[in-house]
């Protein structure tokens, strides 16, 4: 059971109720058909639910808001009702206030239900496609990518409950030109751990953070200068700086300022 669907239900039906009653007596003129609009405030000082019946239905009746405010609440019977108290606010809203037994019905609404609790067709038919994360492969991690991921599948997971059909994406974008000079910085930057700065030009285009530097003196402190002396087919492959770092080797050679010493 929705039961904040139900509460506005039952406050739409009291509305009706009271205003019938004051027909009845003569109180209100008959015949108008506004349907009573019910909302959850922004600001729980007007109350849990509001209703802009008497502020839409005024005209039709030739009375000021807040009297059809006031004759409806003296008719409005709240025992048995999941609300303790209605409230006339501002030009004519009726703020209603929730008791136990909505707070009691909601407890029993999730033990029935159990895991099938807050689940809905409202999106029934509906396919949604969310893509979360999707961080940057060329950068370091940071709280945003963090939030991003819970931001996500809470998202998609809201969505599923609803009954839509839901695909979770995160786009590994490992390929292409991009991870092509994420490898060609971190080789650039290794071999200058180990040939030195002046002796290896960086790539024009190549990342410039202090990340690259950091990841390129974890491989050498793993693996050592010896990659240098490898030919360049078997430096590019296999568990290069490249291959570790990016996942697949590349073609793009090293580019030292001087005469080589090597065979790059």
């Amino acid at each position: 059971m929705n039961m904040i669907q139900s509460a506005k239900d039952q406050i739409a039906a009291l509305t009706r109720s009271a205003y019938r009653a004051a027909v009845q007596e003569g109180l209100l003129p008959d015949g108008v058909e506004t349907v009573p609009a019910v909302e959850i405030p922004k600001d729980t000082a007007n109350g849990d639910y509001t209703t802009t019946f008497c502020l839409a239905a005024s005209k039709a009746m030739r009375k000021n808001p807040r009297e059809v405010a006031n004759i409806l609440t003296q008719h409005m019977k709240l025992d048995g009702t999941y609300f303790t108290s209605v409230e006339i606010a501002g030009p004519g809203f009726l703020n209603f206030r929730l008791g136990e037994k909505w707070y009691a019905d909601v407890v029993e609404d999730v033990e029935r239900e159990a895991d099938a609790y807050g689940r809905g067709e409202g999106l029934k038919g509906k396919k949604y496609m969310v893509e979360f994360v999707s961080a940057n492969p060329t950068g370091p991690m940071h709280m945003g990518n963090a939030r991003g991921g819970v931001l996500g599948d809470t998202l998609a997971e809201v969505l599923s409950r609803a009954g839509a059909d839901v695909w979770r994406e995160f786009y590994v974008n490992d390929a292409g030109n991009q991870i092509e000079k994420f490898a060609s910085s971190i080789e650039a930057r290794y071999a200058q751990l180990i040939l030195g700065e002046d002796a290896v030009e960086f790539p024009e285009d190549g990342y410039h953070g202090d990340d690259i530097k950091d990841l390129a003196r974890a491989f050498l402190e793993e693996n050592g200068p010896g990659w240098l002396d490898k030919p360049v087919a078997e430096r590019h492959a296999g568990s290069s700086p490249r291959s570790v770092f990016c996942g697949s080797p590349s073609t793009r050679p090293l580019t030292l300022k001087s005469p080589p010493k090597l065979t790059i």
